[in-house]
């Protein structure tokens, strides 16, 4: 049998830009989940403050009866 042979300098270049690609490729998922993430974040907090003066408001009017 024959021993497989060393990778020519075709094929290493060949696996540098798949390589080269794929890291681009994660690079560009974790940037939009991060931008979702931030979003979310974003949402959350301006939904705890209206929840907040909600509460508030709620809490004024059931004083205003007694």
């Amino acid at each position: 049998m024959t021993e497989p042979s060393e990778p020519t300098l075709k094929q290493w270049k060949r696996r540098a830009l798949q390589a080269e690609q794929q890291v681009e490729f994660l690079q560009g998922v974790r940037a939009r989940e991060a931008d979702k993430e931030m979003r979310q974040f974003r949402e959350l907090a301006a939904l705890r403050v209206a929840l907040k003066e909600a509460q508030e408001i709620i809490q004024w009017a059931l004083e205003q009866q007694t």
